[in-house]
């Protein structure tokens, strides 16, 4: 999944990988996160990550996609296989400048209502809930070839309204994207809170705001 829209951006801009040092490979507890962060050039930042646990047993990937230089929502992409079992999720958050058009809301949402389902995944209550876009697609026990095709869908219909964007505030659109991560850090999330409960609160804030959503710490 994280190749796919690696190398997907790839075709469309300059994708250049950063360096992040010792952040790159995290182990602890049995569990083992690699990490890669990159400049999209003319569109934002990309962080992607991988885990393992439970000596290969359970496995998932994580992608991160903000439209720095476009007013475009936050997206996040996530999947998860244990025990023979994967889930999907493409998340969409409301990190905009400007509200987010008609248009463009309707586009992803013909996505989630015409993509392959299987069985809904339901999660607890959590703070940013409300700025949760409902276009997100959340499921589970799929197959992994159908699910990758539901992320080609999403990532085309994103970068087709990133190409149709003009350029945004850049410095405007950074703060909404730094206010959602230092959020994301206070608040906790099931990601968040494994990495602060392994690797402590500033390894978390650090892997968080700097690696996944490209802020200047």
């Amino acid at each position: 999944m994280n190749e796919l829209l690696l190398e997907r951006l790839k075709k469309e801009y300059e994708v250049e990988q950063l360096d992040i040092g010792q952040d790159a490979v995290l182990s602890k507890k049995g569990m083992r996160f690699e990490t890669a962060s990159y400049d999209v050039k003319g569109l934002g930042h990309l962080c992607t990550m991988s885990m393992k646990a439970m000596m290969g047993l359970m496995k998932m990937e994580t992608a991160v996609l903000t439209a720095q230089e476009k007013d475009l929502p936050l997206f996040n992409l996530d999947r998860i296989a244990a025990m023979g079992k994967n889930t999907q999720l493409v998340e969409f958050y409301d990190s905009q400048i400007k509200p987010l058009s008609q248009e463009a809301y309707d586009s992803f949402m013909k996505i989630k209502e015409t993509s392959e389902k299987f069985e809904d995944y339901v999660s607890g209550e959590r703070w940013y809930d409300s700025i949760l876009y409902s276009f997100t697609y959340g499921q589970k026990n799929g197959k992994g070839k159908a699910f990758d095709a539901v992320c080609e869908r999403y990532i085309e219909e994103y970068l087709k309204q990133a190409k149709e964007a003009g350029k945004c505030d850049t410095a405007k659109k950074q703060e909404k994207i730094n206010a959602f991560a230092e959020e994301l850090v206070s608040q906790g999330g099931p990601a968040v809170d494994q990495f602060k409960k392994l690797f402590g609160e500033e390894t978390a804030r650090r892997i968080v705001l700097k690696h996944m959503y490209g802020a200047d710490l």
